[in-house]
């Protein structure tokens, strides 16, 4: 395991889940193996014990890692860790599918909350949002529409050129605004491709489409962004649903 002790500028117990994490993809860490104790990760890289703890929550919230009752903690099989939902960026999810990610970015402007957008976001209606309108690629090949609503500080400006220089746009919101997605909400269905829709994916008029909205929380669990995602037929929406430890009837 990767025992550097130099963190960058983010939470510690971040920074640890990043490095077991990348021991897992490297496969020094297998499916099912035990992780090393609490104590001994703490020595390995200069944390506390309770560092080690919330990375470990952190983990096990995403499906990386398992805890069995008095055995320890395990890495999780890579079937569960590939269909865990994060709150990641469209290119990390594309990036761990093994394709290559890619956007078209049709606008980018502010806007004053509409009564909807303003009662999913607790906002007074007419609130100022940053909105962000792309088409996201994978392989060149376009896979869906994302509208997204994004509470920023009074006076935010994005631009395309930052979005297309930073290629993520979380990543740009991250390091210029401080955003901190920390949770998600989302609803699915199914619709009909409309004829704006139809044209910019390039498929048919009233082809199937999955339709996601998503609320976005921030590490205080504010509402920090709304977004309409279509996708085409062909794209995999991937999750893992777990048993609650309250049982099931």
């Amino acid at each position: 395991m990767n025992t550097s002790t130099t963190a960058p500028a983010q939470p510690r117990y971040k920074w640890l889940a990043d490095i077991i994490r990348d021991t897992i993809d490297q496969g020094v860490l297998t499916d099912n193996q035990a992780l090393p104790s609490e104590r001994e990760l703490a020595e390995r890289y200069d944390v506390s014990r309770d560092t080690v703890r919330k990375a470990v929550r952190y983990m096990e919230e995403r499906g990386i890692i398992y805890s069995g009752h008095g055995r320890g903690t395990f890495v999780a099989p890579a079937i569960v860790r590939g269909t865990t939902r994060f709150i990641d960026s469209f290119s990390q999810d594309t990036d761990s599918r093994g394709g290559v990610p890619g956007q078209r970015i049709l606008s980018v402007e502010t806007v004053d909350a509409n009564m909807a957008i303003a009662g999913l976001l607790n906002l007074e209606p007419g609130a100022p949002l940053v909105r962000v309108r792309r088409i996201r690629l994978i392989d060149n090949v376009p896979v869906g529409l994302h509208d997204a609503y994004f509470v920023l500080p009074r006076g935010a400006r994005l631009s395309r050129s930052q979005i297309e220089k930073t290629g993520s746009l979380y990543k740009l919101l991250t390091e210029k605004f401080g955003f901190s997605p920390a949770e998600a909400v989302e609803n699915l269905c199914s619709g009909a491709a409309a004829a704006e829709d139809a044209e910019l994916l390039g498929i048919g008029v009233g082809d199937p489409l999955l339709i996601c909205e998503r609320i976005t929380l921030s590490e205080r669990r504010e509402p920090i962004e709304y977004c309409l995602m279509k996708y085409v037929s062909s794209y995999r929406y991937r999750t893992r649903i777990a048993k609650h430890s309250g049982g099931m009837s």
